[in-house]
């Protein structure tokens, strides 16, 4: 059981563990640019695996909100892979030892990516609190990127979907408790 003070303690520390998970988070993707074993946009980077790995190894809650934030900001930097200016060349998924796929597998797939990612950031969410942090998690990764890329619409409709979504059935299985 939390004694006031650990709820204290983790009431201050859980927003900077989340801030942390996000602002990494955002840039992990494209570590396959600095290598030279993965192409831009590999299957392996673009991908919920690295947040699935960081949920799955959880141990306290400060390592969720950790988890948390980083699958937020795979979650945005998905959507605005999204849209590229077109798609070809780099804007296409990179599978090891195969090559580029086709535009609509890469959609596909980074489409999915993005809603794996939002839901395990989802998953991780303890109360209104937690709601809170995932809240702002979304809105400060989502305007900090969208000044560096040449589009925003789009990748704000396909998150408000994803988090109103969210929220909707969150607000109809506490309806269902009551």
């Amino acid at each position: 059981m939390l004694t006031e003070e650990n709820r204290m303690l983790r009431a201050v520390l859980t927003p900077m563990f989340v801030a942390v998970g996000v602002y990494y988070g955002i840039v992990i993707p494209d570590i396959d640019q600095g290598t030279n074993l993965l192409l831009h946009r590999s299957i392996i980077t673009h991908s919920p695996l690295i947040p699935l790995i960081l949920v799955l190894i959880n141990k306290n809650p400060l390592w969720n909100a950790l988890a948390m934030g980083i699958s937020i900001a795979f979650s945005v930097h998905h959507a605005f892979d999204l849209f590229p200016t077109e798609w070809t060349g780099y804007a296409l998924i990179s599978i090891p030892f195969y090559g580029r796929i086709s535009w609509l597998f890469s959609w596909i797939w980074i489409a999915f990516s993005m809603y794996a990612c939002m839901y395990l950031a989802a998953q991780l969410v303890r109360g209104w609190l937690d709601t809170v942090w995932y809240l702002l998690g979304f809105i400060c990764i989502f305007i900090w990127t969208a000044t560096k890329e040449h589009t925003w619409f789009g990748p704000a409709v396909v998150l408000i979907i994803g988090v109103g979504w969210w929220l909707v059935s969150k607000v109809q299985n506490r309806s269902r408790h009551i």
